[in-house]
C-alpha cells in the first residue's frame, strides 16, 4: 500500500515569453529609427502648404513604437507566456486531483467508522474541487491563445502601415528639400505656386494626405481593438473565479 501513497510530483515552472508565430516586417526597427528626422522636415512642409490654405494637420511628435504599435498590439509574447502558464495550473491541478484520490485508495480498509467517512468525503471533495477548477482554468488557455494571435496579426498590420509611412515620409522629404534647399528654397517655392497655381504642389498635397490617412488609420484600430478587448476580458472573467469555486466547496 505505500506505493499508493508516492504522489506525482507538482511543478509549476516559470514559462519562457512566447516566440513569434507569424512572419514580421524587417524594416521596421530600421524605420522607426529614422521616422524622428523625416516628421520634422515633412512637418516644415506641411506648415508651409498650410499657408497656401489646404490647412493640413502636422505629424505627431512621438515615436512610431510610442505612437502606434505598443498602443495598439499589445505584447503578443507575454500573452502567450501567460497561456503556457495557465498551462502549467491546469496540468498541477489535475495532478493534484489524482493525488488526492490516491490516498483514499490508500486508507487502511480496516478503518470505519465516521472518522473514516469523512475522511474519505473530504478527500473527494478536494479532488473534484480541483478537476472542476482545472477545467475553468483550461477554457482560458484558448481565449488566451486567440488574443496572443490577434495582437500578433495587429503588431504585423501596424509594422506595414508605419512601412509605408515612412516610405511615403521619406518621399515627401526628399520632394521638400529638392524644392526648398538653401537660402533661396521657400522663395523659388513660392515662385511656382504663384505662376502654375496650385498644380505646382498637388504632388506634395497628396503624399501628405496620405500619411495624415496612414494615421487615421491607425487611431480607427485603437477603439477597434478596444472593443475587441473588452469581450476577451469578459470570457477571461472566469479566472478570477477559480479561487471563489475552491474557497467555496472547500469552506
Amino acid at each position: 500500500m505505500s506505493g499508493l501513497l508516492a504522489p506525482e510530483p507538482l511543478e509549476l515552472p516559470e514559462p519562457a515569453l512566447g516566440d513569434a508565430e507569424l512572419v514580421h516586417d524587417a524594416e521596421f526597427v530600421a524605420l522607426d529609427a529614422t521616422f524622428g528626422r523625416i516628421r520634422d522636415v515633412v512637418n516644415l512642409g506641411i506648415d508651409a502648404l498650410d499657408d497656401l490654405g489646404f490647412g493640413l494637420r502636422r505629424l505627431p511628435e512621438d515615436s512610431l513604437e510610442e505612437l502606434l504599435v505598443l498602443p495598439l498590439s499589445g505584447d503578443h509574447h507575454r500573452i502567450r507566456q501567460n497561456a503556457d502558464a495557465v498551462r502549467h495550473v491546469e496540468t498541477a491541478l489535475h495532478l493534484y486531483a489524482a493525488n488526492t484520490a490516491r490516498l483514499a485508495v490508500a486508507a487502511d480498509p480496516r478503518w470505519g467508522g465516521d472518522a473514516a467517512a469523512a475522511y474519505l468525503v473530504r478527500l473527494g471533495v478536494h479532488a473534484g474541487v480541483a478537476r472542476g477548477c482545472a477545467e475553468l482554468v483550461t477554457v482560458a488557455i484558448p481565449v488566451l491563445a486567440e488574443v496572443a494571435e490577434v495582437a500578433e496579426r495587429t503588431a504585423i498590420e501596424v509594422e506595414e502601415l508605419v512601412v509605408e509611412l515612412v516610405e511615403k515620409g521619406r518621399r515627401l522629404m526628399s520632394r521638400l528639400l529638392a524644392r526648398v534647399a538653401g537660402p533661396l528654397g521657400w522663395g523659388v517655392f513660392a515662385t511656382d505656386v504663384a505662376l502654375h497655381g496650385l498644380d505646382a504642389v498637388t504632388d506634395l498635397v497628396d503624399d501628405a494626405r496620405r500619411l495624415l490617412a496612414i494615421i487615421d488609420r491607425l487611431t480607427e484600430m485603437k477603439g477597434e481593438l478596444s472593443a475587441w478587448v473588452e469581450v476577451q476580458r469578459e470570457r477571461l472573467e472566469l479566472l478570477r473565479e477559480v479561487g471563489d469555486v475552491a474557497r467555496a466547496q472547500l469552506a
